[in-house]
């Protein structure tokens, strides 16, 4: 069983008087790529129409009508992507919407400015600045990935997959020389390079990690799964703002300078589907205001309408209840012996005894199989922060799938005085817990911290499974009997003693720790 946890302030900007020079560049559904870049002082337009894939190599502008492109776009290094233009609304057909059915990804010191709106981004063509009324959205039906960018500025981007940056930025600093890149030429920004992802939606799940910058914000966005918030480091003393955001999945804020805070943008905290933590987690409040006294707020608060959950069965049936159902294995022959669910309950998978992973819905973390294991698999977790998957077998030995299944050790060499049953991840999505029946405890990364075991201890009924508490860090086991031991984590009663018409077989807990559930074979 598992849970749906699986259950600054904005610029207005303005046209400067004068004339940018553009150049045009023309194409259609092709082959090849269209090339498209010019400079800072005079980008290239595309023209509006439909394009095969194009390849930005300098500056380019979406500025004459819309413009769809079937398959992907890459912005090469240096370059930039700017499709902040609205013409008119009074004109239909004649917006400049940008449509890319595949990726769009972006190279080394890249720049991404995409889309805008009359309510907190104003269209570079904006004819009536004091009273904006352009709007110009950005969809991208894949993934967006941006590797070491420059900055990125996201107003108003539907992306249908996941939502990528890591490293990158202009520094530790809001100074940059006149006309040194294409921030430079936004009005009024006098040249700070910036990252921002403002009224936007993300259908998979979101990482920024590692940009170091002059300001970051997440404002009034949707994410579908997990937002992970990492290493990130800025200059300006209210530079992170990630606020009013709906995140289905888990919310994962780590070493963040300064963190994320309230700051002058008016914006309430995020709603989190999932559980918080580090400098998220639900328990942590910040400063809202500057009252006297002063007034503190969650940056994170659950969101308790995720609190569906699923059962899977050893077939590979499925059994939904308060979620969505997209799918099962019943009725192929399978030995199903794991399942774990996608942050924010957008899909899930199974695993078999011989390390195949099925997935299921339309943002499943994993899938694929390994050559052989010298064990069963016998359990199987998410990385909470999303894109992956770990299978463990009843030896200790782990499997990884999934980009973001970062491999931190296993128990596949060591002897065992009983076999593994079961892992649980750290909620930080770096480590994870294996136990064992005889509820002996493994703990790999630096996000697992070893808080004791019943190893060594009498045991009335065999382990059968844990789960971590995300408000502590601290972690559950679970007997077949339904007894539970608490090591770091609250204890919030158990079935133990009591008559169970079939045994326990595996738990799940509450995003906000304030409870767990166990399963019994029957489905009870």
């Amino acid at each position: 069983m598992r849970r749906l946890l699986s259950v600054i302030g904005t610029l207005l900007l303005v046209i400067p008087v004068g004339v940018v020079v553009r150049a045009t560049a023309v194409g259609a559904v092709g082959t090849g790529p269209t090339i498209c870049g010019g400079t800072v002082a005079a980008p290239q337009v595309l023209a509006g129409g439909t394009y095969a894939s194009v390849d930005v190599n300098g500056v380019c502008d979406i500025s004459a009508g819309p413009v769809v492109v079937t398959g992907s776009v890459v912005v090469e290094a240096g370059g930039a992507l700017v499709s902040a233009y609205g013409l008119s609304n009074n004109s239909p057909g004649t917006i400049s919407d940008l449509t890319i059915y595949g990726d769009l990804t972006s190279a080394t010191g890249a720049s991404l400015i995409l889309g805008c709106g009359s309510l907190h981004f104003a269209c570079f063509d904006e004819p009536n600045p004091g009273s904006p009324t352009l709007d110009s959205a950005t969809v991208v039906h894949g993934n967006l990935t941006a590797e070491s960018p420059l900055g990125f500025i996201l107003h108003r981007v539907t992306v249908g997959g996941d939502l990528r940056s890591t490293g990158g930025g202009g520094g530790k600093t809001c100074a940059n020389s006149p006309g040194a890149n294409v921030f430079y030429a936004i009005p009024g920004n006098g040249g700070a390079v910036y990252s921002d992802l403002e009224d936007s939606s993300v259908g998979g799940n979101l990482w920024v990690t590692g940009l170091t910058s002059c300001w970051f914000g997440a404002l009034r966005d949707r994410i579908n799964g997990s937002a992970s918030f990492v290493d990130l480091t800025f200059m300006d003393f209210d530079s992170i703002e990630v606020l009013s955001n709906t995140v289905g999945g888990n919310m994962i804020c780590l070493n963040d300078a300064p963190a994320l805070q309230f700051g002058d943008a008016g914006q309430v905290g995020n709603l989190v589907g999932g559980y918080g933590t580090g400098q998220c987690a639900f328990s942590r409040l910040v400063q809202y205001g500057t009252t006297n006294p002063p007034v503190y707020l969650p940056i994170a608060t659950h969101d308790a309408t995720h609190n569906g959950y699923w059962l899977a069965a050893s077939d590979g049936g499925i059994f939904s209840f308060g979620t969505a159902f997209y799918g099962s294995a019943a009725g192929q022959a399978l030995a199903v012996n794991g399942f774990s669910a996608s942050p924010g309950g957008y899909g899930y998978q199974l695993g078999t005894s011989t390390g195949t992973v099925f997935s299921y819905g339309p943002h499943a973390a994993c899938s694929g199989s390994i050559p052989a294991t010298n064990r069963p698999i016998v359990g199987m977790v998410t990385v909470p922060g999303g894109g992956g998957c770990w299978l463990v077998a009843s030896d200790g030995g782990i499997f990884t799938y999934g980009p973001t299944a970062a491999f931190h050790g296993s128990a596949g060499v060591l002897p065992l005085n009983q076999p593994i049953v079961g892992m649980a991840p750290a909620p930080s999505g770096d480590g994870y817990y294996l136990v064992a029946a005889d509820g002996g405890i493994f703990a790999y990364g630096p996000g697992a911290s070893f808080q004791g075991s019943m190893g060594g201890q009498h045991l009335n009924q065999p382990i059968v499974g844990m789960a971590v508490d995300p408000s502590t860090g601290g972690y559950w086991l679970v007997a077949a009997d339904g007894g539970i031991f608490s090591f770091g984590a609250t204890f919030h009663g158990s079935m133990g003693g009591n008559h169970l018409n079939r045994p326990v077989v595996g738990m799940a807990a509450e995003p906000d720790g304030n409870g767990y559930y166990l399963v019994a074979t029957d489905g009870g």
